[in-house]
């Protein structure tokens, strides 16, 4: 993988199409990150079932909770982001997520770890969280400006290294579990975001155009944030589609569940969550690579009808109650829905007004949050209600199956919306 980004832009002057934009430090950090975000995104669960005494329905409503404050704390990092820049709140808030989530060993060392104290440090790690998911996905414009093709490819390489780290996370954590070392995943974590902020502080302060600077260093303009970017979206029909559509697509986060739940409660065999795990980031990465060379042929809408199909896959791989059609439905699902959110990515960046990256950025981040909370909710429910682990994995697919047909008709949308144009 290049450690630079080429930036062509249509219309800039002779010798600027060679600039040459540094991110080995960006996707070395998310690489990072995501390879520690991915066994936590396992142990979470695994350790909340573990210690409400085997409930599947307290470990699913408290991932929606988790998701519910992570949704808060991306709405409200638009303003930092917009004030300070993403680089300097990426930075911040990852140092700061590895704190918090080195309470979890420090408890159980200290032979003090119950739920409600493994709650309220995962709480506030997923309040941290929603900042750094605010940061990281303003960060493409600061770095690209408005070149279409260098989103394209800053946004692909990240995603591919994302999905790297998603697959990598979920294996490593089955050899830690499959090796009887219960401490060990909940150490290695913040150990693994600590080393991720010292990468990203190799994110250059590269000279931007003033636009697209933090406004701490264009004193005296109004500030910006989240309120600002809702009038934005609300003035702009085609970037309130995308940003919606974005959000209508934020199924992933689902994996960590459908791994963890699937493997100890279909299969009886816990440590196969790493493998579902690792077929979620598998077709990620690799979906990533594959719009990589194709994403900027003709428009979203084929994307997000591909991630319709991707979605179908994911609502009926369960029911053969085994772990290779399980690990085919991952793949197939992560593969189509990359594409689509990388394609309805690009739109809501191309239409981003001027001067308010963060504050369009965290609306879009809490609207994609908002989906996922509702999502996890409905599974928590399924597993709440006593029908069983067959029963609720039959209510969830035909929730899939539903959200299956909604991107098509979202794809239809996207089509009326280009011609409009």
């Amino acid at each position: 993988m290049s450690a630079t980004l080429d930036v062509e832009p249509a219309a800039a002057p002779a010798g600027a199409a060679d600039e040459r934009i540094p991110v080995a430090g960006f996707l070395s950090g998310v690489l990072l990150s995501q390879v520690v975000n991915g066994a936590l995104h396992l142990a979470q669960p695994l350790l909340i079932i573990s210690l409400s005494g085997g409930s599947l329905g307290v470990a699913a409503f408290f991932s929606a909770f988790d998701t519910a404050v992570h949704m808060a704390g991306a709405f409200l990092g638009g303003w930092p982001a917009d004030r300070f820049g993403a680089r300097r709140l990426l930075i911040a808030s990852t140092l700061l997520r590895g704190a918090s989530l080195a309470l979890i060993p420090a408890l159980w060392l200290a032979g003090r770890l119950t739920l409600w104290a493994a709650m309220a440090a995962y709480t506030l790690d997923a309040l941290v969280r929603g900042f750094t998911d605010t940061a990281v996905h303003a960060l493409p414009l600061e770095l690209g400006g408005r070149d279409r093709a260098a989103l394209d490819r800053l946004n692909s390489r990240f995603e591919f290294v994302f999905d790297l780290g998603a697959a990598a996370g979920p294996l490593m954590l089955g050899a830690l579990m499959i090796g009887k070392k219960g401490l060990a995943p909940h150490a290695v974590v913040p150990i693994g975001f600590g080393l991720a902020a010292l990468a990203f502080c190799a994110i250059p302060r590269r000279a931007r155009p003033d636009a697209l600077r933090p406004r701490a260093e264009r004193p005296g303009e109004a500030p910006g944030g989240p309120l600002r970017g809702v009038r934005a979206l609300l003035a702009d029909r085609a970037l309130l589609i995308s940003a919606a559509g974005l959000a209508a697509l934020n199924l992933y986060p689902l994996r960590k569940l459908l791994s963890a739940f699937f493997a100890k409660a279909i299969l009886g065999q816990p440590p196969a969550a790493g493998w579902v795990g690792a077929a979620f980031g598998a077709g990620g990465a690799l979906g990533a690579l594959f719009y990589a060379r194709r994403g900027g042929r003709g428009g979203a809408a084929p994307w997000v009808a591909a991630g319709g199909v991707g979605v179908l896959a994911l609502a009926v791989g369960w029911a053969p109650a085994s772990l290779w059609p399980m690990l085919a439905a991952a793949f197939v699902f992560s593969f189509a829905n990359v594409g689509a959110r990388l394609a309805l990515t690009r739109r809501v960046q191309e239409r981003t007004p001027i001067g308010l990256i963060g504050g369009v950025t965290a609306v879009a981040r809490f609207a994609a949050d908002g989906v996922s909370v509702l999502a996890k909710s409905l599974v928590g429910a399924a597993f709440a209600l006593g029908a069983g682990p067959r029963g609720a994995f039959a209510a969830v697919g035909a929730g899939l199956g539903v959200l299956s047909a909604l991107h098509f008709v979202l794809a239809r949308s996207l089509s009326g919306t280009r011609r409009a144009q």
